[in-house]
């Protein structure tokens, strides 16, 4: 059996703990960078016959930053802010598991990105109950940068639901089934999903007040095969989603789905990622409301904001590491993430963001510096109504923006 252990995975914005139940938990978009050994307040224990354990780790993280648009509260001038605090906690009794990860965020937000028990049924095969991760595309992270792409934002990355999850490895193929009966209540949401007016916080305009959906029975299929190779470690996979679309106004179901391809190249130094995703909502609102498009939230922390019904989102991701001999740093990794959204409703141009930036590794202290720019793209003040992902009617739009931001964490 294998030994379950505690990972930090430094390849995201979000670098967290989880228990490597079996290897696909431990996959990643970006490629994996060599762990250091954890810092303090980091705690850990294991008993002398390896069967049981317990990780407690987390971080601590701060912005700088400064957006280019007029109403942005970054402009004049630009500053630093607390970012969020993080607690991990993961452990292991013989062949049952848990991991957990809690987030206090800026503007007094709280959020959980995952928090479910597991037990391993096999060498081959496990399942966890709770808030596991939704086995969807690029997991968990869509990029390699700090600022999320445009995949986050339609539901596609660092997203959890209620339920149960199904995994089975078999030599260079993983395969999860999940089943979730509801989605992650919206106050502790870390990743933003569909949901209810009158359930989201931060809901600023009246065009969302119709817009009254919540995913329910949502089954994900995801599948992957590695390729290894000389140098080369590779990845293709296949994922599939779908739900009833329950509209609490009307008490009818209407339905989601959504369809994913991707691809993980690996050959030090260089790291590439992308993914191809084509979904669909067919809501059934109450007399008045637009059901071509579909309200996305999360805890409040960023304005809710529509998506369009129908759209189809892709993401290419490049990244290269460099070793550096400069005292605490060891390690700079170059990326360039670019993400679209091709709308197919008319009267809306293509949203598009692209984040050029660097990564600092000089453990137990990382450092992002994010140069992003995006056009018709909400939390880039591409619009002022909140409906930059789905038409183009509105001071900002088409017009591209600028943002910069150094996020900083001390990571234990």
């Amino acid at each position: 059996m294998r030994k379950i252990t505690l990972c930090f995975f430094l390849v995201s914005p979000v670098s967290y703990a989880t228990v490597a139940a079996l290897p696909n938990d431990a996959a990643a978009s970006a490629a994996p960078v060599k762990k250091s050994r954890p810092a303090f307040p980091h705690i850990h224990w294991q008993s002398e016959d390896n069967k049981k354990n317990i990780d407690i780790g987390g971080a601590l993280r701060a912005n700088y930053r400064y957006e280019d648009w007029h109403s942005s509260n970054y402009r004049n001038p630009p500053h630093l802010r607390f970012d969020a605090f993080r607690i991990d906690a993961a452990g292991q009794v013989n062949d049952a598991f848990f991991d957990s990860g809690f987030w206090f965020q800026d503007r007094r937000k709280y959020a959980i990105d995952r928090a479910y028990v597991g037990y391993r049924l096999s060498e081959r095969s496990a399942v966890q109950l709770g808030a596991p991760f939704k086995p969807f595309g690029l997991m968990p992270y869509p990029q390699f940068g700090w600022s999320y792409g445009i995949p986050f934002y339609l539901g596609f990355g660092v997203n959890t639901g209620l339920g149960a999850k199904y995994q089975y490895q078999h030599d260079d193929w993983d395969f999860d089934a999940a089943y979730y009966p509801r989605m992650m209540p919206t106050g502790v949401r870390y990743a933003p999903d569909v949901a209810s007016y009158d359930d989201l916080k931060n809901t600023n305009y009246a065009s969302q007040h119709l817009q009254r959906n919540e995913k329910r029975d949502q089954v994900n299929l995801r599948l992957t095969r590695a390729f290894h190779q000389g140098g080369w470690d590779n990845e293709l996979g296949g994922s599939l989603a779908a739900s009833r679309l329950y509209n609490q106004a009307t008490g009818d179901n209407g339905s989601f789905w959504a369809a994913g391809l991707h691809t993980l190249v690996n050959n030090d130094p260089w790291h590439l990622s992308g993914q191809v995703i084509r979904y669909g909502y067919d809501a059934k609102g109450p007399a008045g409301a637009n059901n071509s498009v579909i309200l996305m939230g999360g805890n409040g922390l960023t304005p809710a904001y529509l998506i369009p019904s129908q759209a189809t989102t892709a993401a290419i991701n490049l990244a290269r590491d460099v070793d550096v001999p400069w005292g605490p740093v060891k390690k700079l990794r170059f990326y360039n993430d670019y993400s679209v959204l091709w709308k197919d409703r008319h009267g809306g141009s293509d949203s598009k963001m692209n984040t050029l930036g660097v990564q600092v590794f000089a453990m137990p202290v990382m450092l992002w510096v994010d140069l992003t720019w995006a056009q018709n793209a909400n939390p880039w003040g591409g619009v002022e109504n909140a409906t930059g992902w789905t038409g183009t009617q509105s001071p900002g739009s088409n017009k591209w923006y600028f943002r910069t931001n150094v996020n900083i964490g001390y990571y234990f």
